[in-house]
């Protein structure tokens, strides 16, 4: 076997089986192998698309994604789209080709030092020069992604090293699980029976370590309330009467409350950001509890290395009920067009950036933990549709709906070619208000006018989807809305028209930063 030949044997043993790519040059003989496996090749329109989709099916599923690009521009694109990966910390294992060995540091053609540029966006990142360190490689990167708090590998292979001989090795990389120790549990107990109005606040470590089960045992032996950041929404139902909803600048107001007048506030998977926890004047004792020592906050009273779930595990055999504090939930005005696509309660919704992402964030009620996917740490236009592709097929018998605006639409719109390719149900809601609608708005509130953010001559988004052989529609009413996403058959692009003054007051920020 060569090199490519065992790295792609490696992925396929470890359980991957699709991979989202871009074939070049130098990657041609890890796409023969690739076709000789039973791992499946889906041919993106964009490398930083096959990141967002391989980012895409490891949010919507928790097994890890792979995607696949070649030397040169190819390769700084999937590093652009892995940026939002390394924020948000996605599972990805990327498997880049390089210019050989003997071409590098020539300064010839597609020749860039790929691992100074992959390392600022990546977890674990290697370039292999010994063919036979292929499978440890692979290995190390599959570890290196599980492993703390999750994040993207990188495998960087140059052409010639692909097709020298290598060997598979029979290990099986296992990760290990870190256990809090029992005093850390027992100083917990103290604190939540010595506290008036404890609260919880779960973020997406409590995701990334499966912990809804317990999360919802947990609340539910305790009676102590629960909020959550934006990206741990759906770790318990948010219909569920103990959980407040999302905190932070964003945030739901009964869920804001509760943070800034608990006494006790226990912090399971959650770096506390500034999205988080903005400015607010906190009063409370935290304890946090976190796998990464690099996630603790400088405002933490109390904090406790480990996994969430292991935590939870040991903690709910000696608790009982905790007189904590009730707290009522409001109702807020809702954007009528993302009211209409909140009802689609069991869907999977991926979520663009905009005026549209801050409608939608307000008006669903996520139920499930992985049901809601949106770039938060890198807030990356364009993500919704590629990552919306992933989802699809990593949970293929789930409805799957893509909000975006006309910016983000414009960014990504030739992946609606790879989503009609394969035949996949994704409806994808356009909202148009022919403008970068949240910039727009900012310039209007901080600098009294707008500049560069409207669109004189956007394209006609119907005959644009036809054109790609996708049904599309334009919405007159919500109830049009409502009605094409009741059962999603085949892909369809739903156009809602909307006034670059509509929902303005819905989306004004709470903190406007200097």
């Amino acid at each position: 076997m060569n090199a490519a030949e065992v790295i792609i044997s490696t992925l396929e043993r470890l359980g991957l089986n699709i991979a989202f790519g871009m074939p070049g040059m130098w990657s041609l003989p890890i796409y023969e192998a690739l076709s000789n496996s039973k791992i499946k090749h889906i041919l993106m329109r964009n490398e930083q698309f096959a990141a967002y989709a391989s980012d895409g099916f490891t949010r919507a599923s928790g097994r890890i994604g792979l995607c696949i690009g070649s030397a040169g521009q190819g390769a700084v694109n999937l590093a652009a789209g892995l940026a939002a990966s390394f924020k948000d910390n996605s599972s990805i294992i990327s498997i880049i080709s390089q210019v050989p060995t003997y071409e590098q540091g020539k300064g010839w053609i597609e020749d860039v030092n790929l691992t100074a540029i992959f390392s600022q966006v990546t977890k674990f990142c290697t370039q292999i020069n010994d063919p036979y360190e292929a499978y440890n490689m692979v290995c190390r990167a599959y570890l290196s992604c599980l492993e703390g708090c999750p994040g993207p590998s990188c495998i960087i292979i140059p052409g010639d090293i692909q097709k020298k001989p290598s060997i598979m090795l029979n290990y099986s990389p296992t990760p290990s699980k870190i256990i809090p120790n029992s005093e850390s549990i027992e100083l917990v107990l103290r604190e939540i029976f010595n506290s008036k109005f404890p609260l919880i606040l779960a973020g997406r470590g409590a995701v990334f370590s499966n912990a809804s089960d317990l999360m919802l045992r947990f609340i539910e032996t305790t009676e102590i309330p629960l909020v959550t950041s934006m990206m741990g929404r759906g770790i318990v139902p948010e219909s569920h009467p103990l959980c407040l909803g999302p905190v932070g600048r964003r945030g739901f107001k009964e869920a804001n409350e509760a943070l800034l007048s608990c006494d006790l506030l226990l912090v399971l998977g959650c770096r506390l950001s500034n999205m988080t926890i903005g400015k607010m004047d906190l009063k409370c004792k935290i304890i946090q509890v976190d796998i990464e020592p690099r996630n603790f906050s400088s405002i933490s009273n109390i904090k406790i290395r480990g996994d969430v779930s292991a935590f939870l595990e040991l903690i709910i055999k000696k608790l009982g009920k905790i007189k904590s504090r009730i707290v009522d939930k409001y109702t807020d005005d809702i954007m009528p067009y993302a009211k209409a696509i909140a009802k689609s309660k069991d869907a999977i919704f991926s979520l663009d950036i905009g005026q549209h992402a801050i409608w939608l964030l307000k008006a669903l009620r996520i139920e499930h933990p992985r049901q809601l996917i949106f770039s938060g740490g890198m807030s990356s236009m364009g993500f919704s549709i590629p990552a919306a592709i992933g989802a699809k097929f990593a949970l293929p018998n789930r409805k799957v709906i893509v909000a975006v605006g006309d910016g983000g639409f414009q960014m990504s719109s030739s992946e609606l070619s790879t989503i009609r390719e394969n035949n996949l149900a994704i409806a994808v809601c356009l909202f148009n208000n022919k403008s970068l609608g949240l910039i727009r708005q900012v310039q209007s509130i901080v600098y009294k006018k707008i500049f560069g953010v409207d669109y004189e001559y956007p394209p006609d988004y119907l005959k644009l989807a036809e054109a790609y052989g996708i049904n599309a529609i334009s919405a007159r009413n919500p109830e049009d809305v409502s009605k094409a996403l009741e059962v999603i058959k085949e892909p369809i692009l739903i156009e809602i028209p909307v006034s670059r003054e509509e929902g303005v007051e819905l989306t004004k920020p709470r903190i406007l930063e200097d």
